[in-house]
């Protein structure tokens, strides 16, 4: 727990610990070949069907069905694709970074890891209910189990919802603690500094920019919110994180460290990249609408209008912010963050 009262004389980030040596663990070749396994099966659907990607449910109903053992495997992969590789990824990461520093946080907090899991779902349950319930809808999915014209059954669907949703926080957080980790980072530490006193009439400031943030999301229900959606709860939350006496954003700056906020951006850019690319052939997917870019929408990264990928920068540190919130009451079931060094 951080004491708002000491400065960043005070208190001292600790030093990178001296990598030996060692073996590679078993879960970073795992997670290679998870993979690599899905990439393959991804891309044997794709040649042994004759498509290319998607664009409609449309589309995903004219596809031919499969007609034998390898077929069905490479289909259900093809179908699942988002959720399986994603568990994947986790597994290298784990496997990385218990290489580098001999455990990882799942193996030194496992309940914290696999609790942010859960609230993973949670949380992008809330940006799937702005987007769709209040008529955003920013981005669509196509090609799900179970809804009309596809085939498969709610738990289908549920499946796919389950792991897709729940690898998305742990996804950047662990991505962003492998560069804190490998010391990459540590230049972003203000020197010759004694630390500086947040005013409360900044976090005002931060909160009400926020909330205000947050209503023209809420009531404007308009793709155009994208602007301000991935910034919105960043401003609402952090300041309450801060009074709280939580892992804070705010915090970090106030005692000169940056690290750790470029971490989280720089993990919500990196899984940015990866989830349009593992997106982009995959028979469930989804797809983009965003009018106001106007000409700029035309100009993508596989799914993802350009301009859209500045989105994924603070998600990152977003989610973060709301993962620290919402472990409060979960304190005692979730292992506290041991130093500032720890996304995760």
């Amino acid at each position: 727990m951080y004491d708002p009262s000491m400065t960043s004389a005070e208190v001292s980030l600790p030093a990178p610990q001296p990598r030996n040596r060692r073996r590679l663990p078993l879960t970073l070749l795992l997670g290679i070949a998870w993979v690599l396994a899905c990439e393959a099966l991804l891309f044997t659907d794709v040649h042994l069907s004759g498509r290319g990607r998607i664009y409609t449910t449309a589309d995903r109903l004219a596809i031919h069905p499969t007609t034998h053992t390898l077929a069905h495997v490479a289909r259900w992969a093809a179908i699942n694709f988002t959720a399986i590789v994603w568990v994947g990824y986790l597994i290298l990461l784990e496997g990385l970074l218990t290489l580098i520093n001999g455990k990882s946080p799942l193996r030194k907090r496992p309940h914290h890891v696999l609790l942010c899991a859960l609230a993973s779902v949670f949380i992008w349950a809330v940006f799937d209910m702005i987007n769709f319930n209040l008529g955003m809808r920013a981005w669509l999915y196509i090609g799900m189990p179970g809804t009309p014209g596809i085939p498969g059954h709610f738990a289908d669907r549920a499946f796919g919802y389950f792991l897709a949703f729940a690898t998305i926080v742990p996804g950047m957080l662990l991505s962003g603690q492998l560069l804190l980790d490998l010391g990459w980072l540590d230049w972003a530490r203000a020197k010759g500094r004694d630390g500086f006193r947040m005013p409360h009439w900044g976090l005002w400031i931060s909160l009400l920019a926020g909330g205000g943030m947050l209503a023209w999301v809420l009531l404007s229900r308009s793709p155009i919110t994208n602007y301000v959606l991935w910034t919105s709860l960043v401003f609402l939350l952090d300041p309450i994180n801060y009074w709280l006496g939580r892992p804070s954003m705010f915090r970090d700056w106030e005692r000169g460290w940056f690290g750790r906020t470029l971490a989280a951006f720089a993990g919500g850019l990196i899984c940015g990249f990866l989830w349009e690319f593992w997106n982009y052939w995959a028979l469930t997917k989804w797809t983009y609408h965003l009018p106001f870019l106007g000409r700029a929408e035309q100009y993508r990264y596989f799914e993802m209008p350009l301009p859209g990928l500045l989105g994924f920068i603070p998600f990152g540190i977003e989610c973060w912010i709301m993962w620290q919130l919402i472990r409060i009451p979960l304190d005692g079931l979730t292992e506290p963050l041991p130093s500032d060094r720890d996304l995760l």
